[in-house]
């Protein structure tokens, strides 16, 4: 099959923007008499914690004025609310968040053909910092607003506020310490007596205070409150005021952890750190990595390929065995903080797997390596206390901290060290923090990973993680043993979705600008002997059975793609039903170069999971840059260099689709109640699906791709006319589209949206030319993050005449602020192929009439 180049279109038109503007549905409410009797009580509440936390810290902290966290529960969309709080003296907006609740008898759907009454009531949950002056206030508008609907000038938000409350309550326990977690973790800490550690590490999230002074002051009596109970910091505070961070990690002995939990049982809350209104979360401390196997062989040597150019892809990870003879001079070692210092021989296990397959892929393939080097920046190191000294960071570090000042490094460089690494377009991240699952809010480090891509136009590619509990099957070895494939199938599918809420994609892996990279169940290996160990998933369409699941924030689709991570097996129960993943360094897995216990520079072994997965991504990057740069080279003043990585994200998510993988969801998983929503539901297992690369590196006469880029401001349309080939025309051969649409978006950290640039196109309708009709993902869903990938198919007959063209529009607004000031960069890839060996000249006829676009264009 011959191979032919990619396709550019010419410049897009700017458009006008369509008019009109969506308008958002309000659940039922109660009367405003009904408000006022439920209110009432909640108000008067607010006023009593008031006045008991301002006199139990005052006894603490002579001079602190006093203050509370307001957390407003809405049901609807009180837009400009964020005004409304600043107009009112006292108040300070902190964050607010998307949620859902459950209809009830006062808040509900209003039956219509939109919206079903027994449905689920979208809500908001606004958070606001208030003062004495702030709480009077509030108390103020509320009793006035019971007597009339007339409030002051600049208040009159607060009447639709009023309106639509659900819940008026204080941040407390429950959102600092029970639902992050921690609260269980201590509790099993204190379980096993540990007399070599006699104190507990946690990390304290601070809400994000604009003032700088006060910023400051909150450090000062956070400390203090702290020594009240013995502790102390082990890191100093660490803030970021680009993504609304900031936060300290601090220590407390193990009698006054014992305490504080005994106290929160009995509902004593007295301690005065737990009164402090400035925290946000507690969390635990710690990101741990599970070790890669320690069974290891011999490895054949190394082809021999040059190694030349800058870098294109960074891997941030634990330190490289550098001098393995499939690595050695293919890595940039930059060890700013001399972590390799920490290692002993055998510990360089998982940089040295992410590094081989990156450069390598995997060792079974037989594939040529990168030709330039990789640049190697490691943020982990082992843990001494960990029985494998699993690598990590360590307590006292934030790992935030250590990703900002390596990629700062790489591009504007640190201290007196000149930029390290300026021509990287893609940074590889094959590890997250399992203490921290995505729920509804995007974690620090996803947004700094936000900012990070906007600030350098670099691709993060961030593992979704891995889940390496044990599955209870319900079924024993001999019954597993008598189920056929598809039973089999069947009975994993089942549990896992069962447990799904335990699966949850894990920091930082629900960034925004980041592709998200899954892991599938197949690999290169051969399995020569399995022994008690079985395939629980016996098929290679699905993703692997250690995958963590999506969906990202906002129901994005998380992960955004699959690729190989290497067919994971379990093993058998010797009693009861329950199912362990199997890690030896056999077999099947995909074969990577690691460090074996005495040094050796030439030892493999098999490895799996997304972090492999991952690594397959970054490689796969990699390859697109050298098309997208042999294209530039082609055109010198065609693609600009902050358009490089967006092109690369657009491109390698064009690659991918759910052939297969969703026939077997629907098989397996497919019941009456998902049915209607079945596309949405499907993507938190396979996202946009497999990625096939090559199939975007290159052309056939049967498929043609066409890239289009530029920037695009807000309330703009940039038009792409995308040329119909005649042999198609009043045809029923059958045909696929596919349409790409990726871009980095800067971040507002204060809005519930995050992302202030929202971009789309509208996919061509079955009425139109081709007769297509969508065949993969949820309209709705796949404008919900940075990348929108349709698949439209069709065998119905085609209705369009010679010189046709299909036009996409794509759209810019502003969603997390008022007005984008911002040129956003994007890249588009379009698609259209029949199958392969039909005598119908897809590419050729696309390419010329490309050409003529070009040659009028430049008239």
């Amino acid at each position: 099959m011959a191979e032919l180049p990619l396709l550019i279109f010419p410049q897009a038109k700017i458009i006008d923007p369509p008019k009109g503007r969506q308008g958002f549905p309000i659940p039922n409410a109660p009367s405003k008499q009904v408000q006022i009797s439920r209110l009432t009580p909640q108000f008067e509440n607010l006023e009593k914690q008031f006045l008991a936390d301002q006199a139990m810290l005052s006894a603490s902290i002579t001079g602190l004025e006093p203050e509370m966290v307001l957390v407003i529960e809405t049901a609807g969309r009180i837009e400009d609310f964020q005004r409304a709080i600043a107009n009112t003296p006292g108040l300070e907006w902190l964050a607010e968040w998307d949620e859902e609740f459950e209809p009830d008898e006062y808040f509900f759907n209003k039956d219509s053909k939109q919206q079903k009454a027994d449905k689920l009531v979208e809500g908001r949950l606004y958070l606001a910092m208030t003062n004495q002056q702030g709480l009077s206030e509030l108390l103020a508008l509320w009793k006035q607003w019971q007597k009339t609907n007339d409030l002051p000038p600049g208040k009159a938000k607060w009447r639709d506020v009023f309106s639509q409350i659900k819940v008026i309550r204080r941040w407390g326990i429950q959102e600092q310490l029970i639902e992050t977690g921690v609260l269980d973790i201590w509790r099993e800490d204190l379980e096993y007596e540990d007399t070599a550690h006699q104190h507990i590490n946690f990390q304290v999230e601070f809400f994000y205070r604009k003032d700088r002074q006060t910023r400051k002051q909150n450090e000062v009596i956070f400390k203090t409150l702290l020594e009240e109970l013995s502790g102390q910091l082990i890191s100093p505070f660490l803030e970021y005021s680009e993504i609304g961070f900031h936060a300290a990690k601090a220590q407390l002995s193990r009698n006054s952890i014992q305490t504080i939990v005994e106290k929160i049982d009995r509902n004593e809350l007295d301690i005065h750190l737990l009164k402090l209104p400035s925290i946000m979360f507690f969390r635990p401390t710690g990101q741990s990595l599970i070790s890669s196997p320690d069974e290891t062989a011999a490895i054949e040597t190394a082809p021999e390929y040059p190694v030349r150019g800058d870098p294109i892809v960074a891997i941030l990870d634990g330190v490289p065995f550098s001098q393995h003879t499939w690595l050695k001079d293919r890595l940039i070692l930059d060890d700013a903080d001399e972590l390799e210092n920490e290692y002993q021989p055998g510990d360089r296990k998982h940089g040295t797997a992410m590094a081989s397959l990156v450069i390598h892929g995997e060792l079974d393939a037989n594939e040529v390596p990168l030709t330039r080097p990789v640049y190697f920046r490691p943020i982990l190191q082992p843990n001494p206390h960990a029985p494998n000294r699993d690598e990590h960071v360590p307590d006292e570090v934030f790992y935030e901290d250590r990703i900002e000042r390596a990629v700062r490094r790489m591009f504007e460089g640190e201290g007196d060290v000149p930029p390290q690494a300026t021509a990287v377009k893609i940074v590889n991240l094959s590890f997250g923090d399992p203490a921290r699952p995505f729920i509804h809010a995007l974690s620090p480090c996803a947004k700094l990973l936000d900012w990070l891509s906007w600030k350098y136009k670099v691709l993060f590619c961030v593992s979704a993680g891995n889940f390496s509990e044990p599955i209870n099957l319900g079924v024993s070895e001999d019954e597993f043993n008598r189920l056929n494939d598809a039973e089999k199938t069947q009975t994993t599918l089942a549990k896992i979705n069962e447990m799904a809420h335990l699966r949850r994609i894990i920091s930082p892996a629900e960034s925004l600008n980041a592709i998200t990279v899954g892991a599938s169940h197949s690999d290169s290996s051969s399995i020569s002997y399995l022994g008690k160990r079985v395939d629980i998933l016996p098929t290679t369409k699905l993703f692997s059975p250690t995958n963590r699941l999506g969906q990202g924030f906002r129901r994005s689709i998380k992960p955004d793609i699959l690729l190989p991570g290497g067919r994971q097996l379990f093993n058998l129960p010797p009693i009861g039903h329950i199912f362990s993943a199997s890690l030896p360094g056999s077999p099947p897995g995909q074969k990577v170069a690691v460090e074996d216990n005495a040094g050796a520079q030439s030892a493999s072994s098999y490895t799996r999971g997304s972090s492999n997965a991952t690594a397959l991504a970054s490689r796969a990057g990699a390859k697109i840059y050298d098309v997208i740069d042999s294209l530039r080279h082609q055109m010198p003043d065609g693609i600009h260099e902050d358009q490089v990585a967006v092109l690369i994200k657009a491109l390698l998510v064009h690659g991918a689709s759910k052939e297969g993988a969703d026939d077997a969801l629907e098989q397996h998983l497919k019941t009456p109640t998902n049915s209607r929503q079945f596309k949405s539901y499907s993507s938190k297992f396979i996202g946009y699906g497999h990625v096939n690369v090559s199939r975007v590196l290159a052309c056939t006469e049967q498929r043609a791709t066409v890239i289009g880029y530029g920037h695009i401001g807000e309330k703009q349309v940039h038009e792409y006319r995308f040329p119909l080939p005649p042999s198609l025309a009043n045809s029923k051969q059958w045909r696929r589209l596919t349409i790409t649409l990726a871009w980095f978006t800067p971040i507002n950290p204060n809005h519930r949206y995050l992302r202030q640039a929202k971009l789309f196109f509208e996919a061509p309708k079955k009425t139109e030319a081709l007769n297509l009709e969508r065949n993969e993902s949820d309209w709705n869903q796949v404008r919900r993050g940075t990348v929108q990938h349709e698949i439209l198919e069709s065998i119905k007959v085609s209705d369009y005449q010679e010189g046709d063209e299909l036009v996409i529009p794509v759209q810019c607004n502003a969603d997390a602020i008022d007005k984008l000031d911002e040129q956003i960069p994007y890249a588009l890839a379009v698609t259209l192929e029949v199958k392969e060996g039909i005598n119908i000249p897809i590419y050729q006829e696309i390419r010329s009439r490309i050409q003529t676009q070009i040659k009028i264009e430049q008239r």
